[in-house]
């Protein structure tokens, strides 16, 4: 994303939280959230989205949690479960969505098929394709 000229137009950054520490310490994701459903479900997708905005100040954050392998976490989720969030304030109103997509590769093919996923649902929310609520 930043490789391109002019990026920091649009783009503020990004957090990278691979632990539940990391997730809890930049995000603000609460233990007991992380605890009950996991790091890889829906509601953290979704919590991380909301925190990367509130911590950003940013218009819109999309947030990604998977499974990328080569092994699974003993969750009982499969190599290539990803889950996104996104999160985003509109007319002073928090507007979120969470999403759950199965990739099937290597770990860098599920990783670039989620990055690039998760950057056709900022370009799809940006034009108004879907709508959030």
């Amino acid at each position: 994303m930043a490789s391109i000229p002019g990026a920091s137009n649009a783009f503020w950054g990004s957090f990278v939280c691979y632990t539940n520490d990391a997730k809890r310490k930049m995000l603000g994701v609460e233990e007991e959230l992380l605890k009950k459903h996991g790091p890889v479900s829906r509601e953290t997708a979704l919590a991380m989205a909301k925190g990367a905005l509130e911590k950003s100040g940013a218009d819109i954050a999309v947030s990604i949690t998977g499974l990328a392998g080569p092994e699974g976490d003993g969750s009982g989720k499969k190599v290539g479960t990803v889950f996104m969030g996104l999160a985003s304030f509109k007319a002073g109103q928090l507007y979120f969505e969470d999403r759950e997509y199965f990739f099937k590769g290597l770990r860098n093919e599920i990783r670039r098929a989620a990055a690039i996923t998760a950057l056709q649902l900022i370009k799809d929310f940006a034009l108004g394709s879907i709508h959030i609520a």
